[in-house]
């Protein structure tokens, strides 16, 4: 083809693209084309920013991106890597040591938990301090730096537990430092959940002077690193192979499981919101398509007359396409800018948040999901018309053979799994979706003839204006058909999408109500356990029951004794494990396999031992096994009797063996509890410290507080994101009612011309789209569950359960939201006259 005929070719299709344009038949699809990109550039990149963001500012819970853990120091020919790949680092180390204050035989001593921090400290977060103990917010800032050389930062309990002030000497190991500041928090307080007593920091300058640090010392040094991620991949990469036996790396994940799952289920939450956009708008630019198809027949036909082959129409209608889908794209993704900016600017009022700027490529999402749609949406049902008779323009009868309904669907279908899985990346997603639509399309089609059948039997027996409405319905069976897949797709993803963030917001505030334990007590003797029930009963505290704890090592599995190349391999036989032994299965415990002591309830029946599912999944314990414990240096052994699921972000205590009733009573067990305090309740702890100076209690309130912020965040995303794919959904009904309407138009008009009311008309017409609706709305609530079903076995790890409230809320939303737009977008016939709406049908 030469340039000049190119150049023709193009400047006639930009001219009939102006003239549809005009006409308003091309205002539908373009709309759909531009929301469908708006929708997914919005969501794209508001979720890229508010993923990486919450990320990073989870990160401060680590007080970095990366942690590299060991019981040694961290080699020095390893602290040159970081600065090399760009990455900002520092060091910890944290340890429980006796601290004393006061003068000569006049010493106080407690055992505190110290941290030994560097001038970077922290990479990521904040330290809070103040110059009051117990101070409240008002007297809270920001701390600039770490604690100088021969100053420390202690806790308000540690003054209160010495009777020191802000001023006073306080001496760690051979060293005497002054206190400066009372410390607040610390950005990765939960990281250090094994240590014991208030807390200190000090200067890692000053750590050697103290003398505390002995070969055998049970201290825990952390690297802290940060940067940008593909740097951390990359130091990752080389990290992985020096690590040896003796260190890890710790993400946020692995340090703080609960807000590690309120990331990734929000992340998935909002991947599957994406997803459902993609699909509603794919539905609403199919439904635009095909009536944008429709109008054109004409058209085409007098292109041919004229002379015009197929291959030239075809190529004229594809310039359009192109043009318009460019056009649709770039407004599309400038509006979904906007609209992005506007959440992450209601969000960052709502919460103290930054939202990190979002790569350029992540906007390119918006111009590939316009080309599928146009491939795989727009393109099918334009594809017939050079098929078109010229002998068309005359005979208005004549059929015109579309591409097949199934070649369509196929399609369609393709385009679908294409979006899903260029945008989501999740093959396991993509599946899910795809087998719930297929499985949804089926069900639909018989169920929807079965409720047309029963609507014509009511329709016989109801007044004339049921008669109508159900008339119309049976009259154009196979668009009625197609209306109500749409409507019930469309209704079943917006249900599907609802459900799910309900669930899970639901399940996020059932693991940490406003009562969650906030305090765990460790190293309870067997003769203090009485009293401190006692003491937190005459305060209206409540405390999970006492578990008794004895420390022990996995040694064997039936006649297997686990070797130092199973230990390298394994965290679990690598150190001591905290046992227990409990006569009932806590809530947040699942039975699997197995029974719950039944037969080991006898002491001639031996020892039996529960075992938390993961672990025995990666030790290959099966029911039956026989597992060999060392605890101090004696030997037990138990059988497994059943296999059990731990919810690990519940905060009770959980333990990966469990054993049958007193099978630990002879070891010398301690015991361990948790317990809610209120804030005001507070000085509770030290009195118990004071009583009972050997017990040990971990404040993980602080945790809580940032796991509920987090939580927080991740929901308020979730609920901006939902409007904006409530906005597609309301699109695709408008398009599907859109689509059939000119033939309601019509037969209004007739109707009226032969002196029909306008109340039958109205009332004819909100029947008709109220049925319509309301199977829609049953059909919808059909597919909903088979599609939640998947979804919350394959993706969300969730248990399945029905939503009966759906069946009664489904069937009735349909009815009155379509039923309410097929109404308005018929107004317009009750006022204007007949003759005139006829005419412009015509035409």
């Amino acid at each position: 083809m030469s340039h000049s005929h190119l150049l023709y070719e193009l400047s006639l299709s930009v001219r009939m693209l102006w003239r549809n344009w005009r006409a308003g038949e091309l205002k539908i699809l373009a709309t759909a084309i531009t929301l469908a990109v708006t929708v997914v550039t919005a969501i794209a990149v508001f979720t890229d920013r508010m993923d990486r963001s919450l990320v990073r500012q989870s990160n401060s819970y680590l007080a970095a991106d990366r942690v590299v853990e060991s019981r040694f120091p961290i080699p020095d020919q390893w602290l040159q890597a970081p600065a090399a790949r760009g990455l900002a680092q520092g060091q910890t180390a944290e340890f429980s040591s006796m601290v004393f204050a006061g003068e000569g035989g006049q010493q106080d001593m407690q055992l505190a938990s110290i941290k030994a921090v560097s001038d970077h400290y922290p990479l990521r977060g904040q330290v809070e301090i103040s110059d009051q103990a117990y101070a409240p917010s008002t007297a809270i800032y920001i701390a600039e730096g770490v604690p100088a050389k021969g100053q420390v930062w202690v806790d308000s309990r540690l003054l209160s537990l010495l009777g020191i002030e802000l001023g006073d000497n306080l001496a760690i190991g051979e060293r005497s430092f002054q206190i400066s500041k009372v410390l607040i928090r610390e950005p990765d307080t939960g990281t250090a959940f094994t240590l014991l007593g208030p807390r200190i920091l000090l200067n890692m300058e000053d750590l050697q002077s103290t003398a505390v640090i002995l070969p055998g010392s049970r201290v825990t040094y952390r690297w802290l690193l940060a940067g940008e991620e593909n740097q951390l991949r990359q130091f990752a990469d080389w990290i992985e192979g020096e690590l040896g036996e003796h260190y890890r790396l710790i993400t946020l994940q692995e340090a703080q499981q609960n807000i590690g799952l309120a990331l990734d289920r929000g992340s998935q939450f909002l991947l599957l919101a994406a997803v459902i956009a993609v699909l509603l708008a794919g539905v609403a630019i199919s439904i635009a398509a095909q009536h944008f198809a429709n109008r054109h027949i004409g058209q085409v036909a007098l292109l041919k007359s004229l002379g015009a082959d197929g291959a030239y129409i075809r190529r004229l209608y594809i310039w359009q396409l192109l043009l318009l889908g460019l056009l649709a794209a770039v407004v599309g993704i400038v509006l979904g800018e906007v609209l992005q900016w506007g959440i992450a600017l209601t969000l960052a009022s709502l919460f103290r948040i930054e939202l990190l700027p979002a790569p350029v490529w992540i906007y390119s999402l918006g111009l590939v999901t316009g080309l599928i749609c146009l491939l795989g949406f727009v393109l099918p049902p334009l594809w017939h018309l050079p098929a078109v008779p010229p002998l068309k323009i005359l005979r208005r009868e004549l059929s015109v053979s579309p591409l097949s309904q199934w070649l369509k669907g196929l399609l369609g279908l393709g385009a679908i799994s294409l979006l899903i899985w260029f945008y989501s990346g999740n093959t396991l997603l993509t599946l899910s979706v795809l087998a719930g639509l297929v499985v949804i399309v089926a069900i639909c089609a018989l169920l929807a003839l079965l409720l047309l059948c029963s609507g014509h039997q009511l329709g016989t027996r109801a007044g004339s204006v049921w008669r109508l409405a159900v008339a119309n319905l049976r009259r154009y069976q196979q668009q009625t058909l197609t209306q109500i897949l749409v409507f019930a797709c469309a209704l079943m993803l917006l249900m599907v999408l609802f459900t799910m963030r309900s669930s899970l917001i639901d399940e996020w505030r059932l693991q940490l109500p406003e009562d969650a334990p906030n305090h765990f007590m460790l190293n309870i003797a067997p003769y203090e356990r009485a009293n401190i029930e006692t003491l937190l009963a005459d305060n209206n505290l409540q405390p999970s029951p006492m578990y008794p704890m004895v420390l022990g090592r996995l040694t064997h599995k039936n006649d297997y004794a686990f070797t130092e190349d199973d230990r390298a391999l394994s965290n679990t036989l690598r150190r001591e494990l905290n046992l227990s032994w409990s006569q009932t299965l806590a809530e947040d415990n699942k039975l699997i396999a197995g029974q719950w002591w039944d037969r080991w309830q006898h002491s001639e029946a031996g020892f039996g031992v529960s075992v938390e599912y993961d672990t025995a999944k990666e030790l290959d314990i099966a029911l039956g096994d026989r597992l060999g414990f060392s605890l101090g240096g004696l030997n037990l052994e138990a059988e497994v009797a059943s296999i059990r699921s731990v919810d690990w972000g519940a905060m009770t205590p959980n333990f990966y063996f469990l054993f049958s009733p007193g099978t630990l009573a002879n070891y010398s067990p301690n015991y361990l509890s948790s317990v809610y305090i209120p804030q005001q309740q507070k000085p509770l702890i030290n009195q118990l410290l004071r009583a009972y100076p050997t017990v040990v209690v971990l404040e993980v309130d602080r945790i809580i507080e940032r796991i509920r912020a987090i939580v927080s965040q991740v929901s308020r995303a979730i609920e901006l994101v939902l409007w904006l794919v409530l906005l597609g959904g309301v699109l695709v009904l408008m398009s599907a009612v859109n689509a059939s309407m000119s033939n309601r138009l019509q037969e209004a008009g007739i109707l009226r011309a032969l002196g029909s009311g306008r109340a039958l008309i109205a009332g004819s017409l909100w029947i008709e789209f109220a049925l319509l609706g309301g199977f829609a709305g049953m059909l919808a609530v059909v597919g909903t569950e088979v599609l939640l079903m998947s979804l919350q076995y394959f993706v969300f790890d969730q248990d399945i359960r029905p939503h009966y409230t759906l069946w009664l809320l489904g069937p009735l939303l349909g009815a009155s939201f379509v039923g309410m737009l097929g109404w308005l977008s018929c107004l317009r016939i009750l006022k204007v006259p007949p003759g005139v709406v006829l005419r412009e049908l015509e035409h």
